[in-house]
């Protein structure tokens, strides 16, 4: 989410290939703001508010919730999230389309399951979720600054880039896919990646209030080892505040490892202090020697995006860590068909 926003503001293009490859219809929705509006408040939407604490919910929203319970401000930030919704302009939908359509010959050729997949694009303004790009459902949510910057870059013709906006969009698509196909992912974070899925106790109240959601992974439960044989220990990789005074996202989000350990077939957290201590997750090398992205590495589902919109896209695919990428084809020319 955060590396797919600065790629965008590099520039994007609109010289694509044009697409005239036989294969399933293309389906692009834009919805209008009360259709935006119920789906980020309403039925399934409903459900991202309910994991959200304070902290997140003030740097995500700018809203200072004073005087308010965790339930009330949970209540109000969900009103907040359906009142900033936005309809699309006739020229945003034009470029959004255009890009969508030059992209569809790539993925009929290489990832087939994107192809088949409807785009449905919501608008909100970038006072939540920090502005930044992000889905919700069978929608990818784009604010209206990145928007903006979208259709000012077109008029003045500064498109040079057409990576950049495919890979927004299929990194961003890769988390419908996963929403919509979880059991054909299971494989390529496994046995690909190297992550265990586990089910973790609850987290101490002084990790619980520094807690941040990811809307593309709302599941954190996602471990990984370091170590070998008897030193063999199991992280998990998330997003936490830094600052819970005033927070800003994302200027107060970092990386962290959380070590946990298994009792009695049990998962939980390794430090029950209060508070206790989480690493950094630059501390282990050894997990960012494992993958070739450097960014968005909190969460399995954000370094899948990121791989595959590598692959499709052509997109930073210059690391010499080069054995992931062709693991990941290899899993992509099976899971993406």
């Amino acid at each position: 989410m955060l590396l797919v926003l600065l790629c965008f503001f590099v520039g994007i293009s609109a010289h694509a290939q044009q697409a005239g490859a036989a294969g399933p219809a293309m389906t692009i929705r834009f919805l209008t703001r009360d259709e935006a509006r119920s789906a980020l408040t309403e039925g399934e939407g409903r459900a991202y508010y309910v994991g959200l604490q304070l902290g997140e919910m003030r740097a995500k929203t700018g809203l200072p919730l004073q005087d308010l319970s965790l339930a009330e401000a949970r209540e109000r930030v969900r009103e907040v999230y359906g009142e900033r919704t936005m309809d699309f302009s006739v020229e945003e939908q034009a470029i959004l389309r255009e890009a969508v359509t030059n992209l569809q010959p790539r993925l009929l050729e290489r990832a087939p399951l994107y192809a088949r997949t409807p785009w449905s694009f919501i608008k909100v303004a970038a006072t939540i979720e920090g502005g930044m790009p992000h889905t919700r459902g069978d929608s990818i949510v784009l604010s209206d600054a990145l928007l903006s910057r979208l259709v000012s870059a077109h008029a003045h013709a500064a498109f040079d880039r057409p990576s950049d906006l495919w890979n927004l969009l299929v990194h961003e698509q890769a988390h419908v896919l996963e929403r919509r196909h979880p059991e054909r992912f299971t494989d390529l974070y496994t046995k690909v990646f190297g992550f265990r899925h586990v089910v973790l106790g609850p987290a101490p109240p002084w990790m619980l209030i520094r807690n941040v959601v990811n809307p593309d992974g709302p599941v954190q439960d996602w471990a990984f080892p370091v170590g070998e044989g008897g030193a063999r220990r199991w992280l998990v990789p998330e997003i936490q505040l830094r600052e819970l005074d005033k927070p800003r996202m994302p200027e107060d989000f970092e990386l962290v490892a959380t070590p946990i350990r298994a009792r009695g077939g049990i998962w939980e957290y390794s430090d029950q202090s209060a508070p206790g201590k989480t690493d950094q997750l630059m501390d282990y090398p050894e997990f960012f020697a494992k993958f070739p992205i450097r960014d968005e590495l909190f969460h399995p589902n954000e370094i899948a995006a990121g791989l595959l919109a590598g692959l499709i896209t052509d997109y930073g695919q210059e690391s010499p860590q080069a054995a992931l990428w062709e693991q990941t084809r290899r899993w992509s020319s099976v899971g993406l068909r």
